[in-house]
């Protein structure tokens, strides 16, 4: 949706102008400073939002690529067997996988001056992400590859600690942010560590490590007025959510190109393959299509830890959606002269609800029930959900087609709502 020469578009999910506001797409490599050690001057519980102009660095794009590689083995795993129980396993791994890159992209947000330093220590903790993308795929069906997943796991996450570690002799604001983020990620090792070493493989490991995760997300909404002292880049945070929806996205175009190299049936296959595209660029669309804010809305997310966990941790579903959508497609696309499974339905409809229904809840947070984007993402995403039934009748084409075309409506539905808020932030 073009909204005007003078519109920027933004993720749908907030209201934040600062969160809001396009972002360049020419990366800087010389990122603002943060002042040596000043004491905040916000009220107890606001988050401190740094003024000047922020965009992700060459090296952050870079340290993306690694990333690129650990979501693409997610993606397989629910591609090269769409079973329940196989996509449940693949979402659980994408969690801990998706949380590695929040802790990297929040802390060059809050404390990146992309020098040697900082890079230096960035391509060790890569390193650790390099090892998730190689055991992820095996997790579940060897020791070892449990054992090396969960070791790179934490690999990665030592390298962010020492990263603070480093910034926050230079920054005081940070301390207490250590402070929290050590205690918490000591806390979680003993899961994660734990369940590799000393418990048999199988439902106990997993529901160990499944503490652990839920120990590491609880990190920012038990330490919200530590976090709230440390400066942050509103804009630049917005801008790197952005991209790696763009990278759980490129995962579908990735997927059903796959799909039309492989299939022979090129008739059915070639049409399949443009339902696929266009439900593919209807989710782009649908992500960044919203450009509209209330006035107001800036001064809220700044002065709320709340709201910032809700736009970081609600990610999460929206992001998860995306991959299991993206991952599911593929091999639609392979299996086009025939019909989706009930379980391959489920994971493309499903996929597409999650997200909308996860951009929808996030965004009553900043605007509130009486949103008419919020009401329209909701029946859409159900209007999606009621079209599994059709997967045994349906020809694959017309599966991704529906939700193609339905998220192509709710858009268009949504214009008029996103030009009336652009009008009111002036």
């Amino acid at each position: 949706m073009h909204e005007g020469p003078h519109t920027s578009p933004s993720d749908p999910i907030s209201t934040s102008p600062s969160l809001s506001a396009s972002p360049s797409l020419s990366p800087s490599s010389e990122p603002p400073e943060s002042p040596e050690s000043p004491e905040s001057s916000e009220a107890p519980g606001a988050v401190e939002a740094v003024e000047g102009e922020r965009r992700a660095t060459w090296f952050e794009l870079f340290c993306d690529l690694v990333f690129v590689a650990a979501v693409g083995q997610i993606t397989r795993r629910i591609s090269a067997e769409p079973t329940l129980g196989s996509v449940a396993a693949a979402a659980a791994l994408f969690v801990p996988l998706w949380w590695t890159w929040v802790l990297y992209a929040v802390r060059a947000n809050r404390a990146d001056r992309d020098v040697t330093s900082h890079r230096l220590l960035t391509m060790a903790g890569l390193v650790a992400v390099c090892g998730l993308a190689v055991f992820v795929g095996g997790v579940g069906h060897s020791d070892s590859a449990d054992t090396g997943f969960a070791l790179s796991y934490l690999g990665a996450r030592l390298g962010v600690a020492l990263l603070y570690a480093l910034e926050a002799r230079r920054d005081r604001r940070l301390v207490p942010l250590l402070r929290s983020f050590a205690t918490g990620s000591a806390l979680s090792a003993l899961f994660w560590a734990g369940g590799a070493l000393l418990a048999p493989a199988g439902a106990v490991r997993y529901g160990i490590w499944a503490g652990g995760m839920a120990v590491d997300l609880a990190i920012p909404l038990l330490s919200g007025s530590r976090i709230a002292r440390a400066p942050h880049h509103s804009e630049h945070l917005r801008e790197r959510f952005g991209l790696f929806t763009i990278i759980v996205l490129g995962e579908s175009v990735l997927g059903f190109t796959n799909g039309l190299v492989q299939a022979r049936t090129a008739g059915s296959a070639m049409v399949t393959g443009a339902a696929a595209f266009a439900l593919c660029a209807c989710l782009w669309w649908s992500y960044f299509s919203a450009s509209g804010t209330r006035p107001g809305a800036h001064a809220e997310l700044a002065d709320s830890p709340r709201l910032l966990n809700t736009y970081v941790l609600g990610h999460l579903p929206v992001q998860l959606g995306l991959a299991v959508a993206g991952g599911a497609v593929g091999t639609a696309v392979l299996g086009s002269g025939s019909r989706l499974t009930t379980a391959l339905a489920l994971c493309v409809l499903g996929g597409v609800a999650l997200f909308l229904v996860s951009t929808a809840a996030v965004r009553v947070a900043f605007t509130g029930v009486g949103d008419p984007v919020v009401r329209l993402r909701l029946v859409t995403a159900l209007l999606i959900a009621a079209l599994v039934p059709a997967a045994g009748r349906a020809p694959v084409w017309a599966m991704l087609a529906g939700p193609a075309l339905l998220l192509a409506l709710s858009v268009a539905a949504e214009a008029p709502s996103h030009r009336r808020r652009v009008a009111e932030a002036g």
